[in-house]
């Protein structure tokens, strides 16, 4: 009795006045499977609870007489009451057992009641009661108010069967109008007849004296009833998932529970998996319900839930359904008012989703073919708008017709453009069922465009080798075709392949003009291929007077430059003037796509030391790839993050890349997933991890595994972690055959720094020769490349393995390089090199400053190995490490007050005269503030200490220098700190 309370009060009313001698009725509506019998018999074990006599009726379509069934259940129960059976003496020329002798006789005893006698009568499914039944239950209503009778009924409107005294007619459905016409007087006698039982069964219900209309079960209800079905908390978006599919409409409710039953649901359902649920049990109900007085129901019903609409003149519905309109809109005009369809601005639509889900599973494939292919046919024929035509073509086997590959080719082209990859997936392997061998070569192209950028590299390549053929003439779609292919083996994981496979394909091909745009952008992908596998090749341009208009060409064209100048070293500049001129380009084509190429060139700014314009970069690409539905590319997106993320010490968020890639991307092993597992184990490796490391890096993956482009990556990465384990010697190995592997060129700088890690494992062995060489090859390497962070690298590896005497200026210069680098992680290594080095210069002060910069700066990172070992250090040097020195926890009681004051809007000297200091001291103190919330400036402060700032906080705050100072919140640690801007 779940949101029945204000029902329960109006029985129990009813119940209480006839209890008083004074009769009531109470009429319940309410639509198939709103709880009405339920609520009837409820009323009746309330009733003989509380000391009434309780009739229990129920009419059925097959015809009952009520006042017999009434007079029956009252013999046993009050011994004054007449049997039926001396209603023949009464009745000698009638029906002793009909209506009218049961009638007489219950009037007797009615009018013989007292007060201390009182009766509930509960009449179910009033709407199927016979006509003499009706008069009675009139003729009562009249009495009532002097009886101490309670009358309850329940009903549901529209859901009637008109019949005429034949007994064998409840079962027969309503005449139609031409059978009236001709059967003459038996047509005007079953006319006369189904008029006067409507006009009674309207008259008995005007006259009850409540009507009560059943809701829906409440939110809160629907949750009680989920919560003890999986016998613990449901998610609310769940719960609210189940009303929304079943209003709250008790049958639905509880159908839905066994569906969730039947489907082994062990714990809470997703909304998904609630909004696909239907229960042929349900569709059966609601057909037989109804077959009586509408034989059709059923498939009027299934044209419905197929269409997912009936206009209003319910042509389509009629036709599918095989009957008249007229009948078809009658039907529709009676399951609105019974509640299973209601009227919406789209026309006529189930009232409850679920309940078109019912009919639809039951509704078998056959059917389900052929409704769709029908409405197509004639929703084509009618002019109705593309996308509801192609709805229904998209569940329909081959139609055979023209208009049908049209309308769907141009619905996946029109999916293409606003990127629904998934609709332009479905709709293009649908087309391929409707049209000819001739669609098929352009069909299978688009496939392999959304299978490079939403599937598994391996499927579009298996696809996209179907196309291979000759170019002929001035055709450019081959061009396309061969770029897509290439970038599909590329993410494969064989960079090689896809290089052979580019150069057969485009050998002979030269750009002449606007014309040969994609063989420039074929070519210069080409190029880049060449530069990622060591065998440069040089891209002829476009002619001089003709600039490349298409975007995907000069994204190539820029990704091209931007890698030979890096490979050729000493040219950083160029690098990023082409690589943000690449990154610049709008992505507005659908033949090619480029993000592969943007990703590339995003992470060359990493390299290039511009590490939070990388990131940047990448966010966005990955944003983009996910809202379009381009798993393959996001994926991509996300590994390329992670790897940017993790060279500027970003581990966390590095991490939560890395992982999603894994989890979100395509299945299989393919490059962007085997990158990705590669640099997690390096992330986890620098975060504490080492269990997670190794089962990573050495459990997991072997080379033999591998695609040959990821090797490098995961050399370098198990180095790492050989030397980390203690395994110097096999750490040594893996890294110098990392070197080995990476793509040679005679100037330019590695894209792992193998040799610094190299260097630092030789002089842990004494090979003193061997580690002074890779450190100054790797000094000059990154010298002549240029970035910050390469360079303060080398220097800082060098200094580690020098003599003590040039060791503190190698690591001032590397931290100069790193103040603002944004490589955070590498800054702090230094910073602790630092420190180590003026502690043996006995310089204490500047070494504790040295080392809590660094501690900061790994708190930030997320370093924890090497938070641990910056607390041992300042520990060693004499200082108390706070526990925390990132965050608001990490400012101190005069930092805290300066940045509360600071963020209200007080200036620096307004500060210094509140807080009795001096300017220089307000100054000071917001200078660390900014570095240990990792603001940019004083605009920044409000939203740092938003939410923070309690007012008792305040009250201090303008209580100072009379009360004391005040401190800062003293709440529990933040289990997370606050992000840096990036």
């Amino acid at each position: 009795m779940l949101s029945r309370d204000c029902e329960l009060s109006d029985l129990r009313g009813v119940l209480a006045s006839a209890a008083s001698g004074v009769g009531a009725s109470l009429l319940l509506e309410g639509g198939i499977g709103s709880g009405k019998s339920y609520l009837a018999r409820t009323a009746v074990r309330i009733a003989r609870t509380g000391g009434l006599h309780a009739v229990s009726l129920r009419a059925r379509p097959s015809g009952t007489a009520l006042a017999c069934d009434a007079l029956r259940q009252l013999r046993h129960s009050v011994a004054a009451v007449p049997s039926p059976a001396d209603a023949a003496a009464q009745h000698p020329a009638g029906r002793p057992h009909g209506p009218e002798a049961a009638s007489d006789w219950l009037d007797r005893f009615v009018a013989a009641l007292t007060p201390r006698t009182p009766v509930l009568i509960a009449v179910d499914d009033l709407h199927w009661a016979d006509e003499g039944s009706l008069y009675w239950l009139d003729h009562l209503m009249a009495r009532l108010e002097g009886l101490p009778v309670a009358l309850l009924a329940t009903i549901t409107p529209g859901l009637s069967s008109p019949r005429d005294d034949d007994p064998g007619h409840g079962r027969s459905a309503a005449p139609s109008a031409d059978a009236h016409a001709a059967g003459g007087g038996v047509g005007a006698r079953d006319t006369g007849t189904r008029a006067d039982r409507a006009a009674v069964l309207a008259r008995v219900v005007s006259d009850f004296q409540q009507r009560t209309v059943l809701p829906g079960l409440s939110p809160a209800a629907v949750g009680y009833l989920l919560t003890s079905f999986f016998g613990g908390p449901v998610a609310d978006t769940v719960v609210s998932a189940c009303h929304r599919v079943t209003g709250g409409n008790p049958l639905l409710v509880h159908a839905l529970l066994r569906e969730l039953r039947r489907g082994g649901e062990a714990v809470g359902p997703t909304c998904e998996q609630v909004e696909r649920l239907g229960s042929v049990e349900i569709a059966e109900t609601v057909v037989a319900r109804f077959r009586d007085r509408f034989p059709t129901v059923g498939r009027t019903l299934d044209a419905v839930a197929v269409t997912g609409r009936a206009d209003s003149d319910a042509a389509l519905v009629a036709g599918l359904a095989g009957i008249p309109r007229p009948e078809a809109a009658d039907m529709l005009h009676t399951l609105v008012r019974c509640g299973v369809l209601q009227d919406s601005d789209e026309g006529v639509v189930f009232a409850q989703p679920m309940m078109r889900n019912s009919f639809l599973a039951a509704l078998p494939p056959s059917e389900h073919d052929r409704l769709h292919t029908a409405a197509a046919r004639a929703l084509h024929a009618a002019g109705a708008p593309t996308q509801e035509v192609v709805h229904h073509l998209r569940h329909t086997p081959r139609i055979g017709g023209r208009w049908a590959y049209q309308l769907l080719f141009d619905s996946a082209c029109a999916a293409l453009s606003r990127n629904d990859l998934e609709e332009a997936r479905t709709l293009l392997e649908r087309c391929i069922q409707e049209g000819d061998a001739a669609d098929r070569p352009e069909l299978l192209r688009l496939l392999g465009y959304v299978d490079v950028v939403a599937d598994a590299p391996a499927a579009a390549v298996r696809r996209l080798r179907t196309l291979e053929g000759p170019r002929h003439g001035d055709d450019t779609a081959p061009l396309t075709l061969v770029v897509n292919l290439v970038q599909a083996i590329a993410l494969d994981g064989d960079l090689d392949g896809a290089e052979r496979t580019a150069r057969a394909a485009l050998t002979g091909v030269e750009p002449t003009g606007p014309a040969q745009e994609p063989a420039a952008g074929a070519l210069a992908v080409l190029g880049v291929l060449g530069l990622l596998t060591g065998r440069p090749r040089t891209a002829p341009p476009l002619p001089a007077a003709v600039a490349a208009r298409t975007s995907w060409v000069r994204c190539a064209q820029a990704a091209l430059s931007a890698l030979t100048a890096r490979t050729h070293g000493g040219q950083r500049a160029e690098v990023l003037h082409h690589a943000r001129a690449g990154l610049r380009e709008p992505v507005i084509s659908a033949d090619v796509p480029t993000t592969p190429l943007r990703l590339l060139l995003a992470h060359l700014l990493c390299e290039a030391g511009e590490h939070d314009e990388a990131l940047a970069a990448c966010r966005t690409l990955a944003a983009a790839a996910h809202a379009e539905g381009a798993r393959t590319m996001a994926a991509l997106a996300e590994t390329v993050l992670a790897m940017c993320g993790y060279r500027a010490g970003r581990l966390s968020e590095a991490a939560g890349a890395a992982r999603s890639a894994l989890a979100e991307g395509p299945p299989g092993a393919w490059l962007g997933s085997t990158l990705a597992r590669c640099w997690l184990g390096g992330i986890l490796l620098d975060s504490g991890d080492l269990d997670g490391a190794r089962r990573l890096l050495l459990d997991d993956l072997s080379l033999t595994d591998l695609p040959e482009a990821a090797v490098p990556d995961l050399l370098f990465h198990r180095g790492r972690l050989h030397a980390a384990l203690g395994h110097i010697h096999a750490g040594i190995a893996d890294l110098e055959e990392c070197g080995r592997r990476l793509p040679r060129s005679p100037h330019g700088y590695d894209r792992h720094p193998w040799r610094t890690v190299a260097a630092t494992l030789y002089a842990a062995v004494d090979d003193r020769t061997a580690a002074k060489r890779l450190a100054r090859e790797e000094l000059e390497l990154a010298r002549a490349w240029g970035a910050p962070h390469a360079v303060a690298t080398a220097l800082h590896t060098l200094a580690l393995i020098s003599n003590s005497g040039h060791r503190l200026s190698l690591l001032r210069e590397a931290d100069g390089l790193l103040q603002d680098s944004g490589a955070w992680l590498e800054h702090a290594r230094v910073l602790r090199s630092l420190g180590h080095e003026l502690l043996r210069l006995s310089k204490m002060r500047q070494a504790r400053e040295q080392l809590r910069a660094a501690l900061a700066l790994a708190e930030k990172c997320g370093a924890g190995p090497l938070v641990d070992d910056l607390r041992a250090d300042l520990t060693s040097a004499g200082a108390r490490p706070r526990r925390v020195e990132t965050g608001l926890d990490a400012l101190t009681p005069a930092e805290y007050r300066t940045a509360v004051l600071a963020a209200e809007g007080l200036t620096n000297q307004e500060i210094a005269d509140r807080l009795f200091v001096t300017r220089r001291t307000v100054e000071l103190h917001l200078t660390r503030v900014y570095r240990k919330l990792s603001l940019s400036g004083r605009a920044d402060l409000p939203a740092a200490v938003a939410g923070q700032v309690t007012a008792a906080d305040h009250r201090s705050l303008r209580r100072v220098g009379t009360d004391g100072p005040a401190s800062p919140p003293r709440t529990a640690r933040r289990s997370t700190r606050l992000r840096p801007a990036s």
